[in-house]
Parts: C-alpha cells; sequence; structure tokens
C-alpha cells in the first residue's frame, strides 16, 4: 500500500487555481478518501510514484505538505466517521482528524453526534492564526457534532480539523456497541447503526430513512448476558407503496419476520410512526450478537419507510414494561381542570427572544425589565384558561434563583423570581401556570458541566432531578405543570415523574414526543406538537393501543411566530389562520376534549401581535361568552 502526498499552492492565503492546482485538487480527494477508508495503519509517505505527477512543482508541494500536515494520515486509520461526499476522517492517539473536502458554501458541517464522551479541544491543522477560541470550532449536541469554521478560514480544498477527544477513537465507530441492562427494554436506534446500501441515519429527527436498494441494511453489536427469546417491537413509518414488503430482523442463522403495514397517525403520509409489535420471537445467544434490519419480499418502492427503533424485549423486561404502566396510572394526576380550560395560550420567552427592534438585552435585565402586569392583563384578553411559559428553552437559563442550577454552573440563574411573580399575576386572575422545560442538552456548556456527554449519564439525571424538586417545593401549587420538550428516550422517567409532584402531586406533566409515539406512561397529557396546523387525532390514537394510548388529548399549535421572535429586527408574523378558522378547529377540538395550547409570538419586551391578539379576543368572546 502506498500513499501519495499533495501540497496547497497559496498566495497570500489564497488558492491559485492554475492547471497545477486542478491536479492538486484531484489528488487531495483521491488521496483523503483512500486514507479514510483503510482499517489498517496508513503506511509512510513515499516519493517513489513521481511519474503519477506532471511538474516538479507539484512534487516539491508534496514535501512541504508532507512536513506541515502529514501527521493527519500518516500512521492514522481510516475513520471513525463513515465518509461522505463533504468530509473523509482519519484518527489515532486520541485525536480525529476531519478532512472537509467541501463546505458547501456553509461556514460549519454536522457529524455523526459524540455525546458518550468530551470534545477536550479543538483546532484547525496548520493555521495557528485561525484561533477557534473566539467561536468555538466544535458544539456537541445529541443530533450532531457541529465543527464550524469561518469562511475566512476556509482553503475550499481539504481543511483538516482535528478533535482531540477522550478515550479511543476507534470506539466511535459503527455499529456501536450496545449493553443494555438484562432488565430493561433493548432499545437499538439510528444512532448507533452501521448503515448501508444507502440508507441515512437523520440525526436530528433520529430515523433512518433511503430504503431504496435490495441490499439496503442495518446493523447494530449488542452485548447480552444471558440467551433468550425476545420479543420484538418496530417504531416506523410506512404509507401505502411499501405495503407488500417485509421486515427480516436476523441474528446469525435466527431471524424473524413481520409485514411492513401502512401506519396511520396525525402527521401525514411518511410521517405517521407507529410502535409495531411482530408476532415472532427472536433467539439470541449470550454473547455479542450482530443484529440486522431489511426490508425484503417486494419491488414496490420503499423509500417513504422510515424506521425509529427496533426494540429487544426479554420476559423481565415485558414484566417491567407492565409493571411501569400499573405504577404510572397509580401516579397520575387528575387532569379535569385541564380539560375544563378548554384552550391556553404559551409563550417562548428566553434567553434567544429578540426585541422588535434594537439591541437584545442581557437576559437578567430582560428578566428584570419584563412587565408582568401588562403580560398577565395580556393573557386575560385571550381567554386563557392556563399559560405554557418557557423556564428553560435550549440553554441552560432560569428566570429565577435556583441554587441547583447555580452549582453546576454559576450566572445561569437570576435575581428576579420571574416563575413565583408571574404565577402570582397569573393566580389573581384564575389563571393556571405551567411550565415548558428543556433540560439544556443543546447547550454545550451546560451538557459538559452537567454530565450528559458522559457514557454514564446518572449525575446528569441527578441534577435534573434536584432542579424539578427545588422547583416543585419552591412553588407549591403555583406550578400547577410540566411541559418536557426533547424526547431523548433514555430517561428515568419513574424517578423524574416523582420529581416533578415535589410540592404539588396534583401537576400534569407530558414528556414531548413529536411525531413519534409516546416515550413512557409517566406523564397525565400528550405533547401535541402539531405546530401550524389545525389537526384533530383521531379518537384512536389515545384509545388502548394507540400511539398515545391513555394521555388526555392535547395538541399545540402557533399562530404567528414559528414559535419564538427569534430574529432581531423583525415584525411579529402575520396570523397563520383567520379568525373563523380558530373558532371552528376549537369548537371541533372541544367536541372531542382535546385541549389546545396555542402559541403566541411575543417580543423580549413583552409585546405580542396586535392583530393576534385582536384574534385571541374574538375567540374568547365565541368560546368563553357564548
Amino acid at each position: 500500500m502506498f500513499l501519495v502526498w499533495i501540497c496547497f499552492i497559496c498566495l497570500e492565503g489564497k488558492i491559485l487555481f492554475n492547471q497545477e492546482n486542478t491536479e492538486i485538487r484531484e489528488w487531495i480527494v483521491e488521496i483523503v478518501r483512500a486514507a479514510g477508508s483503510h482499517s489498517d495503519v496508513n503506511a509512510d509517505p513515499t516519493l517513489n510514484n513521481q511519474e503519477h505527477l506532471q511538474s516538479v512543482d507539484v512534487a516539491e508541494g508534496i514535501k512541504k505538505w508532507i512536513d506541515e500536515k502529514g501527521e493527519s494520515v500518516v500512521g492514522t486509520r481510516g475513520g471513525p466517521f463513515d465518509p461522505t461526499d463533504q468530509y473523509v476522517t482519519t484518527y489515532r492517539d486520541g485525536k480525529i482528524y476531519v478532512h472537509v473536502l467541501s463546505w458547501e458554501g456553509e461556514n460549519h458541517i454536522i457529524l455523526p453526534a459524540i455525546i458518550d464522551r468530551v470534545v477536550k479541544n479543538a483546532w484547525i491543522l496548520g493555521n495557528p492564526e485561525a484561533d477557534g477560541a473566539s467561536w468555538g470550532i466544535v458544539r456537541q449536541h445529541p443530533w450532531g457534532l457541529i465543527v464550524v469554521v469561518p469562511e475566512e478560514y476556509q482553503n475550499g480544498v481539504d481543511d483538516i480539523v482535528v478533535l482531540d477527544i477522550e478515550g479511543d477513537p476507534a470506539t466511535l465507530k459503527k455499529p456501536l456497541l450496545v449493553e443494555p441492562d438484562p432488565s430493561a427494554v433493548i432499545y437499538l436506534f439510528g444512532d448507533s447503526a452501521k448503515v448501508e446500501g444507502g440508507l441515512v441515519h437523520m440525526q436530528a429527527p433520529d430515523w433512518i430513512e433511503g430504503w431504496s436498494e435490495q441490499s439496503s441494511s442495518a446493523s447494530w453489536e449488542v452485548k447480552l448476558r444471558g440467551p433468550c427469546d425476545y420479543k420484538v417491537a418496530i417504531t416506523y413509518t410506512a404509507d401505502v407503496h411499501a405495503v407488500g414488503a417485509k421486515f427480516e430482523i436476523a441474528a446469525g442463522e435466527n431471524r424473524v419476520i413481520g409485514d411492513v403495514s401502512q401506519t396511520t397517525g396525525w402527521a401525514g403520509d411518511s410521517q405517521n410512526f407507529e410502535r409495531r409489535l411482530l408476532s415472532e420471537t427472536l433467539w439470541l445467544p449470550a454473547e455479542t450478537s450482530t443484529v440486522t434490519l431489511r426490508l425484503i419480499g417486494t419491488s414496490k418502492p420503499k423509500e417513504n419507510v422510515k424506521v425509529h427503533s427496533v426494540e429487544l424485549i426479554s420476559p423481565a423486561a415485558e414484566k417491567v414494561l407492565f409493571a411501569s404502566e400499573e405504577k404510572a396510572q397509580q401516579m397520575r394526576a387528575n387532569t379535569d381542570w385541564f380539560v375544563a380550560a378548554k384552550y391556553g395560550v404559551m409563550f417562548h420567552w428566553s434567553v434567544t427572544t429578540q426585541p422588535l427592534r434594537g439591541p437584545q438585552k442581557p437576559y437578567p435585565e430582560a428578566v428584570r425589565a419584563l412587565d408582568l402586569d401588562a403580560f398577565a392583563d395580556m393573557v386575560s384578553e385571550t381567554g386563557a384558561g392556563y399559560v405554557i411559559f418557557t423556564a428553560v428553552h435550549g440553554i441552560m437559563h432560569f428566570p429565577a434563583p435556583l441554587a441547583s442550577i447555580e452549582n453546576i454552573m454559576s450566572g445561569r440563574t437570576c435575581e428576579r423570581d420571574l416563575i413565583g411573580e408571574m404565577a402570582d399575576k397569573l393566580q389573581e386572575r384564575g389563571i393556571p401556570l405551567i411550565l415548558y422545560f428543556h433540560h439544556g442538552v443543546g447547550d454545550p456548556e451546560w451538557a459538559e458541566a452537567s454530565g450528559f456527554l458522559n457514557a454514564d449519564k446518572s449525575r446528569f439525571f441527578e441534577i435534573e432531578r434536584d432542579i424539578l424538586t427545588e422547583i416543585g417545593l419552591r412553588y407549591g401549587k403555583k406550578v400547577a405543570g410540566y411541559w418536557f420538550d426533547d424526547r431523548y428516550p433514555l430517561q428515568p422517567f419513574e424517578e423524574l415523574f416523582k420529581a416533578t409532584k415535589a410540592g404539588n402531586p396534583d401537576r400534569i406533566v407530558s414528556w414531548n414526543s413529536w411525531i413519534l409515539p409516546k416515550t413512557t406512561p409517566y406523564q397525565e397529557y400528550y405533547g401535541g406538537e402539531f405546530g401550524g396546523a389545525l389537526i384533530v387525532p383521531s379518537p384512536n390514537y389515545f384509545s388502548a393501543g394507540g400511539s398515545a394510548s391513555g394521555l388526555q388529548p392535547h395538541g399545540m399549535i402557533f399562530l404567528d411566530d414559528p414559535w419564538q421572535h427569534g430574529y432581531p429586527d423583525t415584525d411579529i408574523a402575520p396570523p397563520l389562520f383567520s379568525t373563523q378558522q380558530l373558532i371552528d378547529y376549537m369548537n371541533a377540538c372541544i367536541a372531542q376534549k382535546l385541549v389546545i395550547t396555542m402559541n403566541m409570538g411575543i417580543t423580549q419586551d413583552g409585546h405580542v401581535s396586535p392583530a393576534t391578539l385582536e384574534q385571541m379576543r374574538a375567540l374568547r368572546q365565541a368560546i368563553r361568552e357564548e
């Protein structure tokens, strides 16, 4: 094996695109891809193949590049991330070299997520002037590892970003090893799968799609402590074109087959995810097994099949599931008041909310300045039966003093108790307060400080439990419920559910699962993130066997801004629906006891759209005063 090395011919940092540079670009792509595909250690560079080169200048440039950047390939192995059209990776000694072949006009690329360890440092190889400390080269999120390089530091041919990570980069190669609790359901998600044959794991929505080839497959490595027959469930979506195909789940010589049926729900074709239990069981031995999922048995189009997860359910895990359903039902609070409320309003007011015009205030200053009398009066005009307000949205900042957050990261709470004061003002008007809460995994600094980026996430969830307990004991009956965002599925839901009841066992809780089936039985009402559509799900969706079975029906729509007013110097968007559409929709929902939350755009200084507020006044008159 041999590698031929390439250099950049530059003038004042800019590439000279002459004939030699055209040759250089071609060699860069070829050689970097060769290096990224080798599982063995890449050989030392050699110049014994100069007959392939067309000029002495290019050969001289090769030697220069070896001196400056040869560490990114010499002595490395290919990976740990599968190559794409945009990038190729190599690694050695705890470092990953990301060769960016194209930025596609952006200042960033997105790599597979790393959430089991910390990226300790990152830099641009061979460019000491490009100090990434000012912009943060790497941002670790559950939906992907974002690598940011401003355009002024992009060569445009093969920019090399070095990631210094904890542990061995080889353990990031797909498939990742799944080592489950023997008494729990084994969840096989796309982020740990090796996908082949044109399949793609879509990181942000977290599903596998692209089932268009007979060779398409997703495989997982599972380490078991004992042999067992497992029931198999698949959460997927499929439209009518996929009917006739079959799922095949295989482990060695053992396999199960299940029909692909058209799924139903409220999100539309190819978005209606359902969890289906297959009729056969899969035998797995007490060792590490490769579990492979394929679609077989039909030549019909399968492009609209999306697979979110495969579950392997042992008899012990099945007992735990049954017991959890029973226990959750006993712990649930009564939702009659919620149904009687009919509808409420929601406000995405947080650290990223922008004013209508002018500069954004620092968050603590905005918290101090918010006029709660005007806010509560405005809410009264809407006729809302409750308010959902963002306590934490994406970035971990809380609009009140909270020791459980300050103990982890100082400066992330506020002196003014906006939550307590808001609850009091709303309570004077007979309006309960529900808190929107996001556990902060989209905040890289918080994710690292709180332990989310550890392989063992128990500390992270202990901190979340402490936060919820402190909130509950601090506010008591002033906080009537929670709406939890982010559908991260592997949470200690029972423990967190207990924490939500601190100080008020009557609080109602929802864990948003977006268009996926409910994540846990430990909740009272459905998240229902309908977005910009007037949706009324079938009652079957909430009945036994439905995707949200046992939960109080609830939906959430936005009326103008798509959730948040997040752009500076812009008006709040015009109303999305007519007033009559809203009135008719609300009457249809009330007839089915489907509670609806309507999100109103709000600026950092507390202003809402006059047009939307006028709509809400008309809705109040039609619904409350008829």
